[in-house]
């Protein structure tokens, strides 16, 4: 689902680039913004033993962890592929879309049998339908169903660390496809929903700003930002934003992706069982153990007593939910990359299923 993209690109509509940065993506003279050198850094061989403040200071910078949520499509030697977040918010959103259409469906059938028995209009229920039709296109279509239904099912992001590109692909109303320089990204890990706060509230206050900050929780996310590539273009070319990863994630997944992307894929923890996303389209059961159980599983795992009484109840409260996603993923179609973008250096890659995939190393057949 594009929930964030949504929300970034009708502030900018309504109050332009500049403002919507500011305000909805969070980015301005107070935000701190990591770049791509900002890590963990490893004592050398001979070095003098770091000062107890260099040593708080590298204890801010998380060390690269998926931490088991479900983060990644591919893994190999060559790039990552990410996705974004809200994907679980689908299954809610075709429910208010089957009720629209009902809530709509009642005024219409009346018009409509009413004109069949008397022949004429019966202008009530044309205002009624108008004025449902209304209420559905303009407050609820655009902002949550828009995002979710007739549009790409998941954003699909490759960093590519032999190209040393970021290969996005997103619908076009939300930015597009676009290849990016991953050597002028820079990553916002706190970011989170401006939720209730104005604009110049934020912009006024410390307080707000801070109130944002540890509102984040399990609504923050990774915001990766593309400076413009000129400050005083008024168009403010190669200028982007990508919103990356699961619901919760930041500084650790910057650090996983930057480490990756610097060092290797040696220098990363390997994604384990619980940290893949499924390619293409997913049933109703690979829908309900991958997503909806997903944190049930993994904390049984770390416990280790088998499946708890909450794992269960967690599935008799889920599973009516699982073949309506399943259905409303149907609604969408799975983007792939342009053959001409060579972003799987020569190695095709499958487009559907979960897991690690082989090979894991190969010889780039791309231009660097």
């Amino acid at each position: 689902m594009f929930l964030s993209e949504c929300g970034y690109r009708q502030e900018q509509r309504s109050g332009g680039t500049p403002q919507a940065l500011a305000y909805f993506a969070d980015i301005n003279q107070y935000t701190r913004l990591y770049g791509i050198q900002e890590g963990e850094i490893p004592r050398r061989q001979g070095e003098p033993k770091p000062t107890r403040k260099e040593k708080l200071e590298q204890q801010k910078l998380a060390r690269p962890q998926l931490y088991g949520m479900r983060t990644l499509f591919d893994f190999n030697e060559h790039f990552i592929e990410l996705s974004n977040a809200e994907e679980e918010k689908r299954s809610l959103g075709f429910m208010l879309l089957i009720l629209g259409a009902l809530i709509l469906s009642v005024p219409i059938f009346g018009v409509a049998a009413h004109f069949l028995r008397h022949g004429v209009l019966d202008w009530v229920l044309c205002l009624m339908a108008i004025g449902v039709f209304a209420l559905e296109y303009f407050f609820l279509w655009p902002y949550f169903l828009a995002p979710a239904f007739f549009t790409s099912l998941r954003a699909r992001y490759r960093f590519n660390r032999t190209t040393r590109k970021v290969y996005a692909l997103r619908p076009k109303k939300y930015g597009g496809n676009v290849i990016l320089d991953w050597d002028r990204v820079q990553a916002h890990v706190r970011w989170a929903p401006p939720k209730s706060w104005t604009a110049e509230q934020l912009a006024t206050s410390e307080v707000a700003r801070e109130e944002r900050l540890r509102s984040a929780g399990l609504d923050s996310n990774l915001l990766l930002y593309w400076p413009p590539l000129n400050a005083s273009d008024p168009e403010r070319k190669g200028e982007d934003v990508l919103w990356v990863g699961p619901s919760g994630s930041g500084e650790a997944l910057w650090q996983y992706i930057r480490t990756f992307m610097e060092e290797g894929m040696d220098a990363v923890p390997r994604p384990s069982e619980h940290e893949w996303l499924r390619k293409g389209f997913s049933g109703p059961g690979e829908h309900l153990e991958e997503t909806v159980m997903h944190g049930s599983h993994l904390r049984d795992d770390i416990i280790g007593k088998g499946t708890s009484g909450a794992t269960f109840t967690n599935y008799a409260t889920n599973f009516l939910w699982a073949p309506l996603h399943s259905l409303a993923e149907r609604l969408c179609y799975w983007p792939t990359f342009p053959e001409e973008w060579n972003s799987d250096c020569g190695q095709k890659r499958r487009e559907s299923g979960i897991g690690p995939e082989e090979p894991l190393r190969w010889p780039c057949k791309a231009p660097r």
